[in-house]
């Protein structure tokens, strides 16, 4: 009997060893797993905010007293990149809840929403025809890599993600910017090959020398399209040129005032073909005149900040308005302007279109060559640059002016927020005439930031009225449907601004 109960107690207690055993074994596996690698992918709703803090509230934490912390990544993408990558969609869409459509739809919600089914947004014909799909990972992942290729005759004008680590950073924020958001996991990938985050400068390149040499992935131009600098004159043409200049330097000695007013080169046809050369004989001053150190209204010059000045393809003083537009080295490298662009015309008897030489009186266009009592027409010269930016929220879809858009949608490694649109698309040949430099202008654009382009466009609107540019057909321009506020605009620049091909 003794011997039994001992065997029964011996088992008993072996048992309890068996389980005990059993049990770490257990926990020591769950440990195991949670430390391993994630599933390759999975879609799973993330849990409601209400039940976490529920959660929290049961296991006797205060869910208002320390909120934890998002992860950075899960499970390979990078939320807080997706985010980032959305910066240059802030252009045409917006994201939060109930916003309202812009050039593209809203966008809450899209991860799982039908094709073409916001609400009342005018979609393509091309998105149209794909209603019934839905907006999934693998139709995101095509459609962001090259829109037009998806729907052939879209609207949206984007060029495309073309990494894919980026897309699926984006796509996996998407996902989560919804009422009903989703966690989307890939493959993890391994630690050797995750690059180490750098952090981002609060602002473009805010921690760079300023000998440092910044060089960035270059945007590619629109397919088939060339850029070209206004062209060089010929060895001929300057050889005619100099011989004009010595004529003219010969002959002023002997000129009093009144003869060097009426000279042939003040007035039409002569002045339609000066050179700055033959100008700058008698005005050479001009580019070595300076601003008043206090202006009529007492502001010192040294007190004052320009308009120009805030921009950072200008840097130092204050300088004279010729000198600016013909001898900085920006205007140099972008543009092209002799004295005749702006100086048409400056008949001292009458100074009006309609009383010069060599034309019948009366007779003069519409919109002249200068304005009476006015040596320079601006509708003709300073507008055919600064031309008051279209409107950047009915018109363009931006959140509101440039200045304060620009600041969601430029960073580091875009510092040039235009170009989220006007990269490979909504691009016109308008640059090339014979008065810019149309490739320096596009190498500093895609190298430069938003300053580059807004210094002209809409930066400075004269007269608050907008020059109506020649509509010059970008690549894959509809040509049919022209927006009312581009109606009626020539489609080529003017003849005398053409670059004979």
């Amino acid at each position: 009997m003794k011997t039994t109960e001992r065997l029964i107690g011996a088992l008993a207690g072996l048992g309890f060893a068996l389980l005990a055993f059993y049990a770490l074994f257990v926990v020591g596996a769950l440990i195991y797993k949670g430390t391993g690698p994630a599933p390759v992918a999975f879609i799973a709703p993330a849990e409601p905010a209400a039940t976490a803090a529920a959660d929290t509230a049961e296991a006797g934490a205060d869910p208002a007293a320390e909120p934890a912390a998002e992860p950075a990544a899960q499970g390979g993408v990078d939320l807080a990149a997706g985010e980032k990558a959305f910066k240059p969609c802030k252009a045409c869409h917006t994201i939060a809840e109930g916003g309202k459509n812009g050039t593209g739809p809203n966008l809450w919600g899209v991860h799982g929403r039908g094709v073409a089914t916001a609400e009342g947004f005018a979609y393509s014909d091309a998105l149209k025809a794909l209603a019934g799909q839905v907006w999934d990972e693998a139709a995101l992942d095509a459609f962001l890599e090259n829109p037009k290729a998806y729907a052939k005759g879209t609207k949206m004008a984007f060029a495309g993600v073309k990494k894919a680590e980026d897309r699926a950073n984006l796509i996996a924020w998407l996902a989560t910017q919804s009422g009903t958001p989703v966690t989307l996991a890939g493959a993890a990938p391994a630690a050797s090959d995750v690059p180490v985050a750098e952090e981002t400068p609060a602002e473009p390149y805010a921690d760079l020398a300023d000998d440092a040499v910044v060089t960035l992935d270059p945007v590619p131009y629109p397919e088939g399209v060339t850029y070209a600098d206004a062209p060089a004159l010929t060895e001929a043409e300057l050889a005619a040129i100099e011989t004009k200049v010595a004529e003219l330097e010969a002959a002023i000695p002997a000129m009093d005032y009144e003869a060097a007013r009426y000279h042939p080169l003040h007035f039409q046809p002569a002045i339609a073909t000066a050179s700055s050369a033959e100008c700058l004989a008698c005005h050479k001053e001009i580019l070595n005149h300076q601003p008043r150190a206090t202006s009529p209204a007492g502001v010192k010059a040294a007190d004052s900040l320009a308009w120009y000045q805030t921009l950072d393809t200008y840097s130092g003083p204050q300088a004279d308005f010729h000198w600016r537009h013909t001898e900085s080295d920006f205007a140099k490298s972008v543009m092209k302007l002799e004295c005749n662009f702006c100086h048409k015309g400056n008949d001292p008897r009458e100074e009006s279109p309609d009383m010069m030489p060599g034309r019948d009186h009366f007779t003069a266009a519409a919109s002249p060559e200068f304005t009476l009592r006015k040596m320079v027409n601006p509708s003709e010269t300073c507008l055919l640059c600064h031309g008051a930016m279209p409107d950047p929220v009915e018109i363009m879809g931006l959140s509101g002016p440039w200045p304060e858009a620009r600041v969601d949608m430029e960073y580091a490694e875009a510092p040039n927020g235009c170009l989220s649109c006007h990269a490979e698309s909504f691009r016109t040949n308008r640059h090339q005439v014979n008065y810019l430099n149309a490739a320096t202008i596009e190498d500093l654009a895609r190298n430069g930031t938003s300053d580059t382009c807004y210094g002209c466009h809409g930066g400075r609107a004269w007269y608050r009225i907008s020059y109506p540019y020649a509509r010059t057909p970008w690549p894959g321009m509809d040509l049919e449907t022209v927006p009312d506020w581009a109606a009626g605009r020539p489609a080529a620049p003017k003849p005398e601004h053409r670059i004979a091909e």
